[in-house]
This record gives C-alpha cells, structure tokens and sequence, in this order.
C-alpha cells in the first residue's frame, strides 16, 4: 500500500516537472516546490476530485465528459494556488499543465503498474 502511494506521488513529481519544462509560463522555484505539488495534487484528486465528479456528473452527462477536463483544470489550479512556489501563469496554462500532466500520466500507466 505505500509502495502504491510512493509511485503515485513520484509519478505526479514527474509530471508536474515535464510540465514545467513544456509549459513555459508555469514555474516551481525548486524540488521542493515539485514535491509538495506532487502531494497537493495526489491528495487533492483522491479527497476534492470525486465529490467534483459527483456534483457535476449532470454537466458531465450533458457535455459528453468535457466538464471533467475542467475539473481536471480546476483540481491544477488548486494545487498551484495551495503550494508555495509554484506558479501557474492563467487559465490557458492551466489547461496546458492538464493536458501534459494527463500524457505523462497516461504513457506511465503503461509503464509502471503500481
């Protein structure tokens, strides 16, 4: 069970931090900064994410599940507002950093099996 949590939060480290590269208007000052994000955001898309899902599940039904793209930006914007460090430059790169954070994430289910 921490062997899974672990590769949860190093595979999120490692997705904030292609992002960091990619998106160019999103910044973390350090390691430290990658680190906690990595956390937030695990911690943030197993606590806030399903009761988002569960509120908007009509909007989901209505906009065949693009609303759940938006929940993934919102759950983004949450941990860059919630970390110290880390800066995300608007909305548009928020939405950028979801969709890397959503590629990286995707190529390591099919690496690494937790």
């Amino acid at each position: 069970m921490i062997r899974r949590i672990l590769v949860y939060w190093v595979l999120n480290v490692a997705a904030l931090w292609v992002a960091v590269l990619v998106v160019g208007s999103f910044t973390a000052t350090g390691f430290g900064a990658l680190a906690a994000a990595g956390l937030v955001l695990g911690l943030l898309n197993v606590f806030l994410k399903p009761i988002l899902k569960i509120i908007g599940l009509p909007l989901a039904l209505i906009t065949l599940g693009l609303s759940l793209f938006a929940i993934n930006v919102i759950v983004i914007a949450l941990t860059a507002l919630i970390v110290p460090g880390l800066d995300l430059g608007g909305f548009w790169s928020a939405v950028e950093v979801t969709i890397v954070v959503w590629l990286v994430s995707l190529a390591a289910q099919f690496v690494v099996r937790p």
